[in-house]
């Protein structure tokens, strides 16, 4: 017996024989291949049917969510406001019974403190009736007393008062000599220093007069010239200065004088370039206690003081001339006519100040009589426009001009009548 022809199934693997068993396996391979993509197909659009459902539910609780999240919030604001609005009509209902409240008992209590004031003023003023009575003649004594106590005290403050202020001025005038002693010994130190060849003389303390005199010497010859020092160390600068040390150095006979002042108390007028003003034409200086300064100008007036003192040498001149030369060039000479061309020239600038001064009020004078002219005529015209039969028209006239306006007015009548009386003739 032949074998039956087989047939192996490429999907599976299985034998099977030629003819209608193949065809049979092969349908039910197709259903099972069927049965098996009907599967995976309801498992796929199953599996995507529940992706969709847990979609559609997350996105039914966002927007649920959502909503409830907007409403919350739409009426948040307008619960927020009204809890607000009930704590306000609260607290202004609060407030409103406590100030009624507090006004109500503040009338109560001012009525009970007028009360309470009332019985103990009279409660006072009955026992000080009580105590007058008892005590008058006590009291009057022991007021009296207590009145010359008083006055006694007020006397004894009035002399400690003084007393204090006494010793304050004497305190602070001490300060201010020992101040002005400081400087002095200061600047004669410096002097000294800087002109180790001259002689620097001291002017005793109470003695009247300045504070040092520089003796110059020059080579063999010993004091040639002088210059006079005044020390001042005080926070404003007094004109006065110059003027006494003008008079002290035509006492002692000295040409040239240096007001040498603190930094803080120089004249209006003082030349911050030239470090220095001059005073009585320039027979004074006035400069700052600045050491390069003090050496500047010093150094000048000495250099200028010996030139001149090398030009004064004796010369072959009669004795006379050579006498008035002195003199003529001597402080005693030179500083009054000084001293007199200050003095015109302070005079020619009061002159001038009174001249303005005397303008001015001239000025002042004229306008208050012209305004007194205004007010009267303004003060009549009133009544002179009221009623003109009452007060003549030429009140506001002064007489002068009234007579001078009746003389021109004769004038010009005769003057017009003359050639009218010719004609006539």
């Amino acid at each position: 017996m032949s074998e039956v022809f087989k047939i192996e199934c490429p999907e599976c693997g299985e034998k099977f024989d030629a003819g209608s068993a193949f065809n049979a396996h092969i349908e039910s391979t197709k259903k099972q291949q069927e049965e098996i993509i009907k599967k995976e197909a309801e498992k796929k659009f199953k599996s995507q049917l529940e992706s969709k459902d847990k979609e559609i539910d997350k996105t039914k609780k966002e927007a649920e969510k959502k909503a409830q999240k907007d409403a919350e919030k739409k009426f948040k604001s307008q619960l927020e406001s009204k809890d607000k609005e009930i704590d306000k009509t609260k607290k202004e209902a609060i407030k409103k019974a406590q100030d009624e409240a507090d006004k109500i008992l503040k009338i109560k209590l001012d009525a009970k403190d007028k009360e309470i004031e009332e019985t103990k003023k009279l409660a006072e003023k009955k026992v000080q009736e009580q105590f007058e009575k008892k005590y008058k003649s006590q009291l009057e004594s022991k007021s009296e007393e207590l009145e010359k106590n008083k006055k006694a005290q007020e006397i004894n403050e009035t002399r400690l008062t003084k007393r204090i202020e006494e010793l304050n001025k004497m305190v602070s005038q001490g300060s201010m000599e020992l101040q002005g002693e400081v400087q002095e010994e200061r600047l004669q130190d410096y002097l000294q220093k800087i002109f180790p060849e001259d002689d620097i003389e001291e002017i005793s303390k109470g003695v009247k007069g300045g504070d040092c005199i520089q003796n110059i010497n020059y080579k063999d010859k010993s004091n040639i010239a002088q210059i006079y020092f005044e020390s001042k160390d005080t926070k404003t600068f007094n004109e006065g200065w110059a003027n006494k040390l003008l008079k002290d150095m035509k006492e002692k006979g000295i040409a040239n004088g240096i007001i040498v002042c603190s930094p803080s108390c120089m004249p209006t007028d003082f030349n911050r370039q030239k470090s220095y003003v001059e005073r009585h034409g320039n027979v004074i200086t006035v400069i700052p206690f600045i050491k390069p300064i003090v050496h500047a100008v010093v150094n000048r007036i000495r250099s200028i003081l010996i030139l001149k003192s090398r030009e004064n040498k004796d010369h072959e001149i009669p004795l006379v001339m050579k006498k008035f030369w002195e003199i003529l060039n001597s402080p005693s000479f030179i500083l009054p006519v000084k001293v007199m061309v200050s003095e015109i020239k302070n005079m020619k600038e009061q002159l001038d100040k009174d001249k303005t001064s005397f303008l001015l009020s001239l000025s002042k004078k004229e306008k208050t009589i012209d305004n007194i002219k205004d007010g009267l005529t303004d003060m009549m015209l009133p009544l002179i426009n009221a009623d003109r039969n009452l007060f003549p028209e030429n009140i506001l006239i002064p007489q002068e001009k009234v007579k001078k306006l009746r003389s021109e007015e004769r004038t010009v009548t005769e003057e017009n009548i003359k050639p009218w009386m010719k004609n006539l003739k």
